[in-house]
């Protein structure tokens, strides 16, 4: 995959405290440690701070939490919620793409599961703040995939293709049973 002009390293999930610090829920699994100092931009961009410098980054218990010059108000921070942060491919570390996977590069992947046997292919990936949701769609309609590991058994980059164990309800049309 060719890297774009900008790369997501991660989504705003809430504030913390008064001063515009806020979570984030990291694209990667890699330490947020070398955005500090970078340039990021907010997408989609609220409209009272458009990006800043990242000048303070440190472990919550949850993920990082992003001190961002000009954003030093709890009423500023909180119009970031839910919104991608970005920053330039050309700032990110040269080995970045070798570091970790690109989470969008599933898109087209086949997924098969355990019982059910081919269900579609990727279509979509949806951004939570707990956990990735892929959209599959396939013979059995829209199917929704929590990429978790009880649910993610195997990503086989070079065959294109996931293997899955749906947990009981997720299939459509079959209700869930306690």
């Amino acid at each position: 995959m060719s890297p774009s002009a900008h790369v997501p390293i991660g989504r705003v999930v809430k504030t913390h405290g008064l001063k515009g610090e806020v979570c984030v829920a990291p694209a990667t699994d890699l330490s947020f440690d070398f955005a500090l100092g970078l340039r990021v931009w907010f997408v989609p961009p609220p409209a009272s701070a458009r990006g800043g410098r990242i000048t303070g980054i440190r472990q919550g218990s949850k993920g990082p939490m992003l001190t961002i010059e000009g954003i030093d108000d709890v009423n500023v921070a909180v119009q970031l919620r839910g919104a991608d942060i970005l920053v330039r491919t050309e700032d990110l570390p040269a080995n970045w793409y070798d570091m970790e996977d690109d989470p969008d590069d599933v898109i087209g992947f086949d997924v098969i599961d355990e019982e059910h046997g081919l269900l579609g292919s990727v279509s979509e990936i949806i951004y939570t703040g707990a956990n990735d949701v892929w959209v599959v769609d396939g013979s059995f309609g829209e199917v929704l995939i929590p990429v978790i590991d009880d649910v993610v058994l195997d990503v086989d980059r070079p065959e294109r293709r996931i293997t899955v164990r749906l947990l009981p309800g997720l299939m459509p049309g079959e209700a869930y049973e306690t």
